[in-house]
């Protein structure tokens, strides 16, 4: 199903059907892999920077499960495309890059970051809701950005699917930004909102404004997406740079005609 963009305009978010070909697809889940074991063998330094480990983070948001039982589990591997170039392919993939021109209402647009985040089966810790725009990892100067999880397993509602409060999206900037300062927190239940479900291969765009978040994955599968930031070229960024940040995300160019004798 192409990107619906009324729906994304009136619920803050989009589900692309059937967006990323099997053969990249299957490429993906070998390069997660290889980028998993290259950030292992870093430096402290590096692995602090890049890694965020499940067993460093609180067991409440395991549902109480103790860190001493979910090993060296990485919940976020960041910076991606420096363990795993080839995942750049992304910023070429004409789904992707067809609904972040749509969404944003421009055709020049560049990456931000990109990193996989996962929620390993059965303990796979749930995100509290939030808003990314702005965050503290590396936000627009203003909203002209979104997030896209590109789906490796999909995600089911038992699995720890993200769940939107469809729109909350509908506040000005100001607003988003004080509430930020203030501390604000959403204090939604776990399984409040609208789950996303979807397939392994599945896009979900997210507007920067729509509250959102999701609880453990207390099922046997693993739910695992890439996330990509993408903005409009040329605005301001606050905070990190990755080695992706600033490379555009546009159509892969065409092969040039032959030319006739």
């Amino acid at each position: 199903m192409p990107f619906d963009l009324k729906r994304y305009e009136s619920a803050g978010y989009g589900v692309v059907t059937d967006a990323v070909p099997a053969r990249l697809l299957a490429a993906m889940d070998a390069w997660l892999a290889s980028a998993e074991a290259a950030a292992r063998q870093c430096s402290a330094e590096e692995q602090a920077r890049d890694l965020v480990f499940e067993k460093d983070l609180s067991d409440a948001g395991r549902n109480g499960i103790p860190a001493t039982e979910v090993g060296d589990a990485i919940f976020i591997l960041g910076d991606l495309c420096r363990y795993a170039p080839q995942f750049s392919a992304l910023l070429q993939l004409p789904a992707l890059v067809d609904a972040c021109a749509q969404a944003l209402g421009n055709a020049d647009l560049v990456a931000h970051f990109m990193n996989a985040t996962s929620k390993h089966p059965g303990f796979g810790r749930g995100i509290g809701w939030h808003r990314d725009f702005p965050n503290a990892y590396l936000s627009g100067a203003d909203s002209r950005f979104l997030r896209v999880m590109v789906c490796l397993d999909g995600m089911a509602e038992h699995g720890g699917a993200t769940r939107f409060i469809a729109g909350s999206h509908r506040v000005d900037d100001s607003y988003a930004a004080q509430e930020e300062r203030g501390g604000a927190r959403h204090r939604y239940g776990a399984h409040h909102g609208v789950a996303a479900e979807c397939a392994p291969g599945d896009l979900v765009l997210i507007h920067p404004k729509v509250v959102h978040g999701g609880p453990a994955n207390t099922s046997a599968l693993p739910r695992r997406n890439v996330i990509v930031q993408v903005g409009v070229a040329g605005m301001e960024l606050v905070g990190e740079r990755e080695t992706v940040t600033g490379w555009p995300v546009a159509f892969p160019p065409q092969p040039a005609a032959s030319s006739s004798s």
